[in-house]
């Protein structure tokens, strides 16, 4: 095992050596950082839009006591990777070249804010490591009409995503971690990445177990007809002939990103299944995805030897109030309003349905009834129905988030912690621990009891693949939390066992069943269907 080298007596730095080279990275009393450490080469010129390539061996050592380049973001994704990063105290700026990951450990002797895992490293005893992959066009650019994928391999940000995972396989041993217990977490976008993993076959080596947040999982992956569709709307909106690959590699950075903004809300205005844009997702391109989620499912193709936890919170939609919905909705126009969301004939059988009251009392009853029924529709329900057919391979740990935390990224009061909403993205503070460190943002004692089960969950299940607490080599924390120890968390069954996760959780059985059930029998949701070739 190669060891820690040296303590700087000031600024407290530390070496390792990797397979790429001498490291120098920090600690403070939470974790070692080893902070911006490039996994591939700057994809710019020749390599915008094609698979990454991995970042030569270090010539000397190498500086990770600043975090990298983050990937270029949309303007509404710029603002708030400005306020991340200005909560982080650092000066990381956008470029191209951003193709880098961070490493945060215990423990160096081997065996955004609110991403911020110090706390989780220090109370979970775990490595973690985050990555930067492309975004938008720069990262899910193809048209296998124009070119062949030898040339644009398409899904240039999940092979971002493997390569990360191939540098940690090779490296993290030196930084603490273990090769052999990997687990892949990740949250909304990166959840739906987490499930492209789960059915690539060429990465199930690179991991062991999942956790999976907040998937909006009725949304199936692209296939390559999406793709090239929206690839013809951003050559357009760039000025470009069709296949006319050199010049969009000589595009500049801010007109790509005018150009993904457009084409996304293209794609919205003809997606069949979804108002949720088609660009940022995977695409079924035949080498890596075979085919969609829901078939790989029902056929066991997919990594069913992965333990897995995934979940959702209880008022997902509600997230997407302020941007549909800013101002309640008049009963009269609702069919209008959900139109926006559903197709039109879907939008009648739901009106219809006792899914989505509208009580002439309540004047508000719309978007409530949209929070609850989009919930059910695009996450729970969905989820359950995986849940169920996957329990024949190995167990499943569901869980519900009924606890929330006031997020700084969602500036609307529908989703305040103060309604009792728990809405997309308001456990992420949690689970990272790191409520107390964001500006302007207050931690309650139930908070951080809270974080600390979800964190003695979390890590136990990383340790061990179950999110119980163990005896022997693995035991810790967890096994003291009598928050943790006094509700055994039971794996998905017949029953459709849920943890409802609060301050004081507690299995729940049959969650929303009525709803689910008509969802997946009357109105026969997406996720039961394969998606058809012509989309």
């Amino acid at each position: 095992m190669r060891r820690v080298l040296f303590f700087g007596d000031n600024n407290r730095q530390v070496k390792v050596n990797t397979s790429v080279g001498q490291i120098q990275g920090w600690h403070d009393q939470n974790a070692f950082r080893f902070l911006g450490i490039p996994y591939a080469e700057a994809p710019v010129g020749d390599l915008r839009f094609a698979a990454p390539v991995p970042k030569a061996p270090f010539t000397s050592t190498y500086d990770a006591t600043v975090f990298g380049h983050i990937c270029p973001q949309t303007p509404k994704s710029r603002g708030v990777a400005a306020q991340v990063l200005a909560w982080l105290e650092t000066t990381a700026t956008e470029d191209e070249d951003c193709l880098n990951l961070n490493v945060y450990t215990p423990s160096l002797r081997g065996s955004l804010v609110v991403y911020e895992p110090g706390n989780l490293v220090s109370r979970g005893g775990v490595v973690v490591v985050t990555i930067n992959y492309r975004l938008g066009m720069l990262g899910w650019f193809e048209n296998v009409n124009s070119w062949v994928r030898s040339s644009i391999p398409g899904n240039q940000a999940f092979r971002d995503q493997i390569l990360a995972l191939q540098w940690v396989q090779k490296n993290i041993a030196s930084f603490g971690g273990d090769p052999n217990r990997v687990t892949v977490f990740g949250q909304s976008a990166g959840a739906t990445n987490i499930r492209a993993l789960l059915s690539a076959p060429s990465t199930f080596g690179l991991y062991q177990r999942v956790i999976s947040e907040s998937d909006p999982i009725d949304i199936p992956f692209k296939t390559p007809q999406d793709a090239a569709k929206i690839n013809d709307y951003h050559l357009t909106l760039l000025g470009c002939n069709s296949g006319n690959l050199d010049c969009a590699r000589a595009a500049s950075i801010n007109d790509i990103l005018e150009a993904t903004v457009k084409a996304d809300q293209l794609a919205l205005n003809d997606d069949i299944w979804t108002t949720f844009g088609l660009v940022e997702r995977p695409v079924i391109d035949g080498g890596l995805i075979m085919d969609d989620f829901s078939v790989l499912v029902k056929e066991g193709r997919y990594n069913a030897n992965a333990s897995i936890i995934w979940g959702t919170v209880k008022d997902e939609a509600g997230f997407y109030v302020p941007i549909y919905y800013r101002e309640p909705v008049p009963i009269a126009r609702a069919a209008l309003k959900l139109e926006l969301v559903f197709d039109k004939n879907r939008t009648s059988v739901i009106l219809a349905s006792d899914f989505f009251p509208l009580p002439a009392s309540d004047s508000d009853a719309f978007r409530v009834s949209f929070t609850q029924f989009g919930t059910d529709y695009y996450w729970l329900c969905p989820l359950q129905y995986f849940s169920r057919q996957m329990t024949m391979y190995k167990p499943i740990y569901v869980y519900r988030f009924s606890r929330g935390r006031d997020m700084p990224l969602v500036e609307d009061s529908f989703c305040s912690a103060s309604t009792g909403r728990v809405c997309h993205s308001n456990e992420i503070q949690t689970v990272f621990g790191s409520g107390a460190a964001v500006p302007g943002f207050s931690q309650t004692g139930c908070d951080a009891r809270f974080a600390r089960q979800v964190i003695d969950r979390f890590t136990t299940f990383v340790k061990t693949g179950n999110p119980n607490p163990q005896h022997g080599p693995f035991s810790g924390v967890a096994n003291d939390n009598s928050d943790v120890t006094e509700v055994e968390w039971l794996p998905y069954n017949d029953s459709n066992v849920i943890l409802d996760m609060n301050v004081k959780s507690e299995l729940v059985h049959n969650l929303r069943a009525a709803s689910c059930q008509w969802i997946e029998q009357g109105l026969k949701s997406d996720f039961m269907f394969r998606v058809p070739k012509h989309v």
